[in-house]
């Protein structure tokens, strides 16, 4: 009888944590969304589109380094010379090799802005065209492995959401009650 006690004890334990268990499971299932995380820069780093943009871009900043730095030259020289001259020379010819000096000096700064601004128009253009690159893709990996969001390790934020988890209508017809 003990025997038959012991068992009918531990089967019911058992059979009651296997319907829990099973329960659980169920809710955990059903309540919670299947999340993912993306590594954004990664896809900026390591994606062909990446690539090839870093690529062009370090290539595209060397060649205005050089423009740059071969006008900060010219300047520096112009400069020197100026320098060493403006003691000896009359009045007109050191305001002559000024102004020139300063043309000189502005144009150097006006390139440099050229350069930054055409660099930062670049950016853009990459940011977007990678930015949906990477939207189409982790809505298509999304997709296919069912995650109902991602998000990004880092900056983006969330980048797919399942549509069925949107709940606005319900919000906007309670609120609008």
């Amino acid at each position: 009888m003990k025997l038959f006690n012991k068992f009918f004890v531990i089967f019911f334990v058992f059979f009651a944590l296997l319907i829990t268990s099973d329960i659980n499971s169920q809710e955990t299932t059903v309540a919670s969304p299947k999340v993912a995380v993306v590594n954004f820069q990664k896809l900026v780093i390591e994606s062909n589109i990446g690539k090839k943009y870093l690529k062009s871009a370090r290539s595209n900043v060397e060649n205005k380094q050089k423009i740059l730095s071969k006008l900060e030259d010219q300047v520096r020289n112009m400069r020197d010379k100026y320098d060493e001259q403006k003691l000896v020379l009359d009045e007109k010819a050191r305001d002559e090799k000024g102004e020139d000096l300063a043309y000189k000096i502005t144009e150097l700064r006006r390139k440099r802005e050229d350069f930054e601004a055409d660099i930062k128009i670049q950016d853009s253009k990459f940011q977007r065209d990678i930015m949906r690159a990477a939207m189409k893709s982790v809505k298509v990996v999304s997709e296919q492995l069912g995650y109902d969001f991602v998000i990004s390790a880092q900056a983006p934020g969330l980048m797919y959401l399942n549509p069925s988890l949107d709940i606005t209508d319900k919000v906007l017809e309670q609120m609008n009650n």
